[in-house]
């Protein structure tokens, strides 16, 4: 039986609107890059903008490889099931012996994408991690490479993700960003789970304006009794 938090959830992504992302994107505010030296991350809560070099990756300070889930949302803060996981973003994070990011303090900083290095998402599939992110007002991930079932959860719920840093300077520049730049490579469905920012669990009928039966068949409507309404498509 699923708990009134549970529901709150649940309830949350019934109630979000299921239209198209406009064919390009820009993102409005800060980047917070999740680095091994916890005084940076630091002094990114502060309020300083760190300079990063996309052309000369060499001249960056290192990222934080192999963030888990466990990391993004620790386990103890995973009962939560409602806009509370917002305060919760890199909790777990460790540079050395040092946990950087308190309560809130994603959330307070105005980020709307979040760098990282190798193998970002590791670790169990846990969907709170992205939802977390969303909810801290994160945006976009960008990684060196990012876990499959991370990466699905993300897709699935609306949180952009890449592995183009060159991305970077189109966010401080306040530039568009072509929405086929998170499509490309792509299979039909998981494009338009990302143009329609989530899988369509609101959705009862193929005749449902812009989803294709296709993506109907895939993700059939949702059910209250059923407890996958979170799977991944593999």
């Amino acid at each position: 039986m699923r708990s009134a938090q549970d529901i709150n959830v649940i309830e949350s992504l019934l109630q979000k609107s299921i239209e198209k992302r406009p064919d390009k994107v820009r993102l409005h505010g800060r980047i917070l890059f999740l680095t091994e030296d916890p005084e940076l991350i630091k002094r990114q809560l502060n309020g300083e903008d760190l300079s990063w070099d996309t052309q000369n990756p060499a001249n960056n300070p290192k990222l934080r490889d192999d963030i888990s889930t466990d990391e993004i949302t620790p386990a103890h803060y995973c009962f939560y099931f409602d806009q509370t996981l917002g305060e919760i973003p890199y909790m777990g994070l460790k540079c050395g012996t040092t946990l950087p990011i308190g309560r809130s303090d994603v959330k307070r900083g105005g980020f709307v994408c979040a760098v990282s290095g190798k193998r970002r998402g590791k670790g169990s599939s846990r969907e709170q991690s992205p939802y977390a992110e969303m909810s801290a007002g994160i945006q976009l991930v960008i990684a060196e490479n990012i876990e499959r079932i991370y990466k699905q959860n993300c897709q699935n719920l609306g949180l952009l993700t890449s592995t183009n840093f060159s991305l970077i300077d189109k966010i401080r520049a306040g530039q568009e960003i072509p929405l086929s730049e998170f499509t490309q490579g792509e299979d039909e469905i998981t494009r338009q789970v990302i143009e329609y920012r989530s899988f369509p669990i609101q959705c009862g009928t193929p005749a449902e304006e812009g989803l294709s039966s296709a993506y109907q068949n895939r993700y059939p409507a949702y059910d209250p009794g059923r407890e996958d309404i979170f799977s991944t498509h593999d």
